[in-house]
């Protein structure tokens, strides 16, 4: 299998588009989205962009929503069946479990939108921690702590401890995260791939081929 991993759209049509372009070019097979595809808009502005997304590239989009997306978006259930919020659920598809994490840390800021505690982080992952297989794939907003895609430019490590803990004893194929801009990245935690695409809006993204028990992530530009 074959996935497009992007996020940090901030509201940005021509990410949209073009994240849907790349998809169909690569023979992606599933487009995943993860988080931040407002910049503080609405449920129906999230919706039309990722319907974008699927139209543009003909594949399923699964996505969970960012600490700058609306708060109803965290849960919603979108009309269309081939547009999946994974947020604190399990979905299958071609094989492979996908479970996803929306929402970020506190931000040093605060103030934005959907921004949980690590004991709310906690909870999410313990009652995730049931549905994980042999075969699964992380979609996270905020990504784990002491990677490199956790490091703001300031130096501060952004990541989640109950999301890295885990990683460490659940051992997902691959993670797939966003949130920090600046730390554009692949590293590992346990040997599992840790992949920040870097923002859609400035043109990243990031393709992973999925083989029977690996993940071969690559950085890549829309």
């Amino acid at each position: 299998m074959r996935i497009l991993q992007v996020g940090d759209l901030h509201g940005s049509v021509r990410a949209a588009e073009k994240a849907g372009e790349k998809a169909r070019n690569t023979d992606s097979q599933v487009v995943i989205v993860v988080g931040d595809i407002t910049n503080f808009g609405t449920l129906g502005e999230a919706e039309k962009l990722l319907r974008l997304i699927k139209e543009r590239s003909g594949t399923p989009v699964l996505f969970v929503a960012g600490n700058c997306d609306p708060p109803e978006l965290l849960t919603h259930a979108p009309a269309d069946d081939k547009i999946i919020n994974v947020h604190s659920k399990s979905f299958n598809l071609g094989g492979y479990d996908f479970m996803g994490v929306g929402g970020s840390r506190e931000t040093p800021h605060r103030g934005t939108w959907i921004e949980m505690s690590e004991t709310e982080f906690s909870q999410i992952v313990s009652s995730l921690s049931q549905l994980a297989s042999q075969k699964w794939i992380l979609l996270t907003h905020n990504p784990p702590s002491g990677v490199e895609a956790a490091r703001s430019s300031s130096g501060l490590d952004l990541g989640s401890p109950s999301i890295r803990a885990w990683i460490e004893r659940a051992k997902p194929l691959v993670v797939c995260c966003g949130h920090v801009h600046e730390a554009r990245s692949i590293s590992f935690v346990s040997g599992v791939p840790v992949v920040n695409a870097g923002p859609a809006r400035d043109g990243n993204c990031a393709l992973i081929e999925l083989t029977e028990n690996k993940a071969l992530p690559r950085l890549e530009r829309l």
